[in-house]
């Protein structure tokens, strides 16, 4: 075998499916000659693994952060006997002595916007340091530790909101719990492959930044999305409390821009991406865009089955940032004008409540019988054949497999304008507003009313893909970025002295 990779994930692959699950199968897969470990941050301990590992490998480290009572319950093999060590010799006099100083410096650097994200990288790497010797779940229970926490945050919040009220105990034991369960990746211990590659900008980067201090490992990043600006579009839907919510935006931008700062290359799947990450501190002489790219043998047009209707697909995971229900009112609106279209949803729910609210619109809208959701498939390339129309109707992307997928299938595609979408487009389809359903019932009304414009943006859309997206591409350039980074004199000296480890 060649060189070993770690692959670090969060909450994705190979727990779950979806878009960056399907980049990591690829990758693993088109690269048989190097060794893989997968470093999986997981919400659970009882999930099962969603694919066949390909014999590259080596072994799956699931990380739980939720559902277990004690971290050490998820072990990997070190002995019970340093476990036990280490929690006896957890005492409130250690972690007044050791603990409780590198917590304050880690809460005053995230709760300022301003800390320089290489300090951040060697706070973290103390942290851990602590963590190998003592006992996680006992420190940060600690009386001391939810004092020192608790006084921090409310201290900072009455300089930086004089006129709002403080938050209260529960809103400080929120963002207490939160913190324990995020973190919960400095009680593992180090792997030390010839890589580490991230997928995410976000905790499961940290990794990658404590191998770089401890080893001088060299750091690939992958983003797919933009971490940050889809943890803001999420956590208003999920965390009520603005109190919380702000403390979470200055903790997760903190992690991203330790991220950026400690990585040797930072690959987003798309300029569009870049462009963030520019903004977010990211060495632009560090960022080499690596596109996504499909097995053009596998997706390709398939034999249509005659339809006296037409039909309109999508593909993707049923939650908030694919806007189904823009494409539910999009329907609406078109129901008088084409009144026998059929809409398909491909993909399961992994938010049952918006499900749910997709359910109810179906309803209210007098959509039963057309729009129907029909779970996954196992078979992507005929559901986008078989379509007149596929469509993405997304609130956020950043460089989606279904597009390339449709594209090269001959698809007609109308899709949101986020992302990268319209790098892959291109004008090989129709690009609209997202979150704006008369946009997109004016786009579909227009395509499946002209048969040779869909002829014409499908044989587009194929050529374009096959030009630019074709699976061999891209493992190609992540072969020579794992190349490249293996060689000693394309990386910056270790910011952090080895002897910190020792």
């Amino acid at each position: 075998m060649g060189e070993t990779v770690v692959l670090t994930t969060e909450g994705t692959y190979p727990f779950h499916r979806g878009g960056v699950s399907t980049w990591c199968q690829m990758l693993i897969n088109g690269m048989p000659q190097t060794s893989f470990e997968v470093l999986a941050l997981v919400s659970s301990p009882f999930l099962k693994i969603q694919y066949e590992l390909p014999a590259n490998v080596m072994k799956v480290h699931s990380v739980p952060m939720w559902g277990l009572e004690q971290p050490m319950e998820h072990n990997h093999g070190e002995a019970y006997s340093l476990l036990l060590r280490k929690h006896f010799d957890t005492t409130d006099h250690v972690v007044k002595r050791d603990f409780l100083p590198v917590l304050s410096e880690f809460l005053e650097h995230i709760l300022h916007d301003d800390g320089d994200p290489l300090e951040l990288g060697v706070i973290l790497a103390r942290m851990h340091s602590y963590f190998r010797l003592y006992d996680y779940r006992l420190t940060w229970f600690s009386a001391m530790t939810w004092g020192t926490i608790s006084h921090q945050l409310r201290e900072h919040w009455a300089r930086e909101h004089p006129l709002k009220a403080e938050p209260s105990p529960s809103e400080i034991k929120q963002a207490f719990r939160l913190l324990y369960h995020l973190l919960v990746i400095l009680d593992k211990r180090l792997l030390s492959p010839d890589i580490i590659h991230s997928s995410a900008a976000g905790f499961c980067g940290i990794p990658g930044i404590l191998s770089k201090l401890a080893f001088g490992t060299p750091y690939l990043l992958t983003e797919h999305g933009v971490y940050i600006r889809e943890q803001f579009l999420n956590l208003r839907r999920y965390v009520k409390s603005v109190f919380v919510r702000s403390f979470l935006y200055k903790l997760m931008m903190a992690i991203v821009r330790c991220n950026y700062a400690y990585a040797d290359q930072t690959s987003p799947v798309c300029a569009y991406n870049a462009r963030w990450e520019r903004w977010l501190g990211a060495d632009p002489e560090q960022i080499k865009v690596i596109f996504n790219g499909v097995d053009e043998t596998k997706f390709c047009p398939q034999p249509r089955t005659p339809r006296s209707t037409p039909l309109v697909s999508t593909v993707g995971l049923i939650f908030p940032l694919k806007g189904q229900i823009d494409l539910i009112e999009a329907a609406g609106q078109l129901r008088e004008s084409i009144p026998e279209t059929e809409y398909r949803v491909y993909g399961s729910a992994s938010d049952q409540e918006y499900y749910a609210e997709c359910c109810a619109r179906v309803s209210k809208l007098g959509l039963d019988g057309l729009f129907n959701f029909a779970g996954t498939t196992n078979s992507p390339w005929q559901v986008y054949s078989e379509a007149d129309v596929v469509v993405f109707p997304s609130i956020s992307e950043a460089f989606p497999y279904a597009l390339i997928e449709a594209m090269l299938c001959g698809a007609a595609v109308v899709a949101t304008d986020v992302g990268g979408v319209p790098e892959a487009l291109g004008d090989a389809g129709l690009l609209v507003r997202p979150h704006a359903p008369n946009q997109l019932a004016d786009a579909l009304h227009f395509l499946l009313k002209d048969p040779t414009r869909r002829s014409r943006l499908g044989e587009a859309a194929r050529i374009r893909a096959l030009r630019y997206f074709k699976q061999s591409d891209f493992i190609s350039c992540y072969a020579q970025s794992y190349s490249r980074l293996q060689s000693p004199s394309n990386l910056p000296e270790l910011v952090a002295p080895a002897e910190m480890y020792s």
